[in-house]
């Protein structure tokens, strides 16, 4: 029962991630990069604050596997963990979908508005585009390994703040270049939604969202361990 209150916790936490994040994106726009930063950032403190307690507040796979590799996190947590997030995904993407087709929106409309996935376009390549989720992704995590080290207990109550800004800045900074997803579940389900009305872009070029963020969540991991003590009590 207390998994499935953990898997249930990330599952609504990624729901909502990709439901304010992706929502604003397709209700308002991606011309104003800190509006979308900060929909992401609300959201993840919004969770984080909610569901924490129960989950640890991850909606994130590439934040689980940087758990699981520095140990607060069991492997098989971390498979239900990613299960979860994404099924919690697809969950964000319909709710987006429900609201199109609630304000009449035709199949044309909805290919043109799309599903705020995240792509890349020439000159950027894959391994560009890996490298640029790689590196935001790390930044992230590595923030994320900090706070919520033993060692910050002190400030726990302000982690989420912390967590949910950084992730604000870091979307800013590369909605531009990759959409700057950082997070394999938030954009699997907008590119898959997306292929089902003609438009394959954002799934075919997914390989970036999903070796970009684990690497930068792996590398994060080995970092704030053994190079800056985050497991240390």
């Amino acid at each position: 029962m207390e998994n499935m209150r953990k898997y249930l916790a990330e599952f609504f936490g990624t729901l909502m991630l990709v439901a304010m994040g992706t929502g604003v994106v397709v209700f308002v726009g991606a011309s104003n990069p800190l509006v979308v930063g900060l929909a992401f950032g609300i959201a993840v403190i919004a969770g984080a604050y909610a569901f924490g307690s129960i989950s640890g507040g991850h909606f994130n796979p590439a934040v689980s596997l940087a758990q699981a590799i520095n140990g607060r996190l069991s492997w098989m947590d971390f498979v239900g963990y990613v299960i979860a997030q994404i099924i919690g995904g697809f969950a964000g993407s319909a709710v987006i979908f429900s609201f199109m087709k609630a304000l009449g929106a035709t199949s044309t409309v909805i290919k043109q508005a799309g599903f705020g996935q995240t792509d890349y376009n020439t000159p950027i390549s894959f391994w560009s585009a890996t490298w640029i989720e790689m590196f935001l992704t790390f930044v992230f995590v590595l923030v994320i390994m900090l706070v919520t080290a033993k060692k910050s207990a002190a400030n726990s109550a302000l982690a989420p703040v912390a967590i949910g800004l950084t992730l604000a800045a870091l979307i800013t900074l590369g909605i531009q270049l990759t959409g700057a997803s950082l997070n394999p579940a938030r954009s699997l389900a907008p590119a898959t939604f997306m292929s089902m009305f003609g438009s394959s872009s954002a799934l075919t070029h997914m390989g970036a969202y999903i070796v970009g963020p684990l690497l930068g969540g792996a590398i994060a991991a080995v970092v704030a361990k053994f190079g800056l003590g985050s497991e240390e009590a």
